[in-house]
């Protein structure tokens, strides 16, 4: 089937609010438009740069641990959450109580990230089973807990407005989840077609956006899902890939775009900008890999040049490359050096402007690895 010959779905009249029911997507989807040939190979082609890059850098999945942590930041951002990146660093303790709800949906996204990066190392499908399992994680103990976590939605939710009747989109009626899911995941995995993976996954978020099959969470885990499909086909071996940070800075596009498919038609719309932003995001994740080994490397030379012996500064660092804010309370606990040997490396890493104090105490104080994390939000 063409893509340009894409039709969206349709409305259907329910009390007073109509509610729209997207067309099924699993086909062999084809296309005329060459603008969408071109961005698609260079999408391919800048992954498979990034994928080798990953693979060269000693330590990258300690990287790839900050790389999560902004992703789970951004695509919280995107559905409301406030805190910074730097308050996410934090231990909940440290947290403004005002802002404890948003830290722990923040750090729940984390869990369910790692959770399904896990479950597809395991050679575990995409499918919708994990969908529920990361859903669980993602909405425990947070404010959408009693919206069912883990389970598809049972009522009618929209999204916009205070009601159905004055929403922005009302997505299908529960009734229809279970058919809408059953071609959703056949597309998913369906090893009979030859549609590029960067399309499938490109159609797939729009349909799980449609479709938003649980009362609370849809939009993280529709970005969830784009990491986990491209890891699950081999294009990364390294699950590096976090698009929310571009969405987050072209968030009308984004919606806007969405949106277009459901009222023209226009899937080829939504498939260029998606490729786009995959183009952007590994050109960035790529930049930033290579400005984490250029500092590493100026912290190996500078680490020779402090009054502590090297191996205690080493030590000193590994722990805040792990934990970039942490207290002095902390590094003692996870690693074994003296009190006095740690507070001479700490005076030192701070004198070299490589860690500054945040909280202004003489007590109880918490260094940042501000180098380190500025890397990661530039």
């Amino acid at each position: 089937m063409k893509l340009e010959e894409y039709q969206s779905g349709e409305y259907i009249k329910m009390n007073d609010y109509k509610a729209f029911i997207p067309s099924k997507i699993n086909y062999n989807w084809g296309w005329d438009d060459t603008k969408l040939d071109k961005l698609l190979a260079e999408a391919n082609r800048q992954i498979g740069e990034l994928n080798a890059y990953s693979l060269l850098i000693p330590n990258v999945d300690l990287y790839i641990k900050m790389h999560v942590k902004i992703e789970a930041n951004k695509s919280s951002r995107i559905e409301g959450t406030r805190t910074t990146v730097e308050e996410d660093l934090l231990d909940v303790t440290d947290i403004n109580p005002e802002k404890r709800d948003d830290w722990e949906e923040v750090q729940n996204y984390v869990k369910a990230t790692n959770y399904g990066v896990e479950r597809i190392k395991e050679g575990f499908p995409v499918c919708t089973r994990l969908i529920r399992e990361i859903h669980k994680i993602l909405m425990q103990g947070v404010r959408g807990e009693h919206k069912t976590p883990g389970e598809f939605r049972t009522s009618q939710n929209w999204i916009g407005g205070s009601m159905p009747s004055t929403a922005v989109y009302v997505p299908p009626p529960y009734t229809e989840i279970a058919e809408c899911l059953t071609d959703f995941e056949k597309f998913i995995n369906n090893e009979e077609i030859d549609t590029p993976d960067l399309i499938k996954i490109a159609i797939l978020h729009y349909q799980f956006e449609s479709i938003h099959p649980f009362l609370d969470g849809n939009g993280r885990i529709g970005r969830l899902l784009i990491p986990l499909y491209i890891q699950s086909k081999g294009m990364l071996d390294k699950s590096c890939l976090y698009i929310s940070d571009y969405i987050e800075r072209n968030k009308d596009t984004y919606y806007d775009t969405l949106t277009r498919v459901r009222t023209h038609n226009d899937i080829i719309g939504w498939i260029k900008f998606f490729l786009e932003t995959v183009i952007e995001t590994a050109k960035t994740a790529k930049h930033k890999f290579r400005s984490v080994v250029e500092l590493t490397m100026e912290m190996d030379k500078v680490i020779l040049d402090l009054p502590v012996k090297p191996e205690n500064a080493r030590k000193v660092l590994d722990v805040l490359y792990d934990e970039p804010i942490i207290s002095r309370k902390k590094i003692l606990e996870l690693i074994d050096i003296k009190q006095t040997t740690l507070n001479v490396a700490i005076n030192a890493l701070k004198e070299k402007n490589i860690i500054i104090e945040t909280t202004g105490y003489s007590r109880n104080q918490i260094f940042a690895f501000q180098k380190y994390i500025d890397l990661f939000l530039k």
